[in-house]
């Protein structure tokens, strides 16, 4: 593909679409990048809200009412529909960038993957967050070890549920089979396997009985000895930050403060915290370039990867098989999934709740 505009099919007009991609996307429009020229969804009404931004584009209610071949077609329906609707645009010559979770179920993904595999398409991951300046930093400090070995860590994110959804797939387990840990897990656990490899053990307990869980926590070791602790809700206020023990020093990164680190090195009486800049391309070591890049820059650089790749000018850097990996850990944890303490409770109540978790009846 040369430097022609790459036309673009957005799927799926509610709430991802309306506060992410159709913001990244026209921003790429005013630059020349792209053009969003279909938006599809059953449900009209979704789509309208879009249409202001893209007057020009086409609006259709499924993807066989269009042209697809060459195209880059972006999946930001409901879990549920991800698989059948990326199998259908990459059988059909397009590129696809899947948001997260890439589907429902590891089967699901592998059958996307292969589906790239045998069409000779590409398909990437909505995984943006590796695109983060403060995530890229910190694999930096993990691989280097300039404060040493990792010792342990602790992360907790998440807090009352404000999402402004445009239905509520959220809460349907037909057309989302998870709750917290298919929602914010993904990206938690995808940048712990992209910063630490796979785990050894891993142990994980959550608040759900009979329905999708608001609370879950995942304790985890790793080959060398570290180990960690995850919390994620959707009911109660967390203090939304990683923080890494090192040997040497601690590292603190906040939620979604892409270019934001904090941290202290042994013998230093003060915490160092600041915005991270980019290097500049000079010989002269003193000099650095801008701030480097926020939350929407990163979820725009994404989309600029899957731009490049379908140029032949870079490699994807989120393509399926990374996708398929935090599925994996996800279906892990589900399997072996254990009842969070609730002390609230009578012991009766206790007794009602675990076969209920279980699948029983109350």
């Amino acid at each position: 593909m040369g430097n022609d505009l790459i036309s673009v099919v957005l799927v799926g007009c509610g709430a991802v679409s309306r506060f992410f991609y159709a913001p990244s996307l026209a921003a790429l429009e005013a630059g020349s990048l792209l053009k969003v020229e279909a938006l599809v969804d059953p449900a009209p009404h979704h789509i309208e809200p879009l249409s202001a931004l893209f007057p020009h584009a086409a609006k259709a209610a499924s993807l066989e009412e269009l042209p697809l071949a060459g195209r880059l077609v972006v999946i930001a329906s409901p879990p549920k529909f991800h698989a059948k609707a990326t199998i259908y645009a990459l059988e059909k010559g397009a590129t696809v960038l899947c948001e997260k979770p890439m589907a429902s179920t590891v089967a699901e993904a592998e059958t996307m993957v292969a589906a790239a595999q045998a069409s000779g398409s590409l398909l990437a991951v909505g995984l943006y967050k590796r695109f983060f300046p403060a995530c890229e930093a910190l694999k930096g400090l993990l691989e280097k070890a300039p404060l040493g070995r990792l010792q342990r860590f602790t992360i907790e994110e998440g807090g009352k549920f404000g999402w402004q959804a445009a239905s509520d797939s959220f809460f349907r387990k037909s057309v989302t089979p998870g709750g917290i840990l298919l929602d914010i897990g993904v990206h938690v656990l995808d940048l712990l396997l992209w910063w630490l490899d796979e785990p050894e053990t891993v142990r994980y307990e959550d608040d759900a009985m009979g329905g999708q869980e608001a609370n879950c926590r995942i304790d985890l070791t790793y080959r060398g000895g570290a180990r960690g602790e995850v919390r994620l809700s959707r009911d109660w206020q967390t203090r939304n930050e990683y923080t890494f023990y090192f040997e040497r020093g601690v590292v603190r990164y906040k939620v979604n403060e892409a270019n934001h680190l904090e941290i202290k090195a042994d013998g230093m009486p003060t915490l160092l915290g600041g915005s991270l800049h980019a290097a500049a391309p000079t010989a002269d070591p003193l000099r650095f370039g801008g701030v480097a890049r926020s939350n929407p820059q990163s979820f725009i650089q994404q989309i600029c990867n899957v731009a490049a790749a379908m140029r032949g000018r870079e490699p994807l850097r989120i393509p399926g098989e990374e996708g398929v990996r935090s599925l994996r850990l996800i279906e892990q944890c589900y399997s072996g999934r254990q009842l969070m303490p609730q002390p609230w409770l009578t012991p009766r109540e206790a007794e009602a709740a675990c076969r209920v978790s279980k699948g029983g009846v109350q």
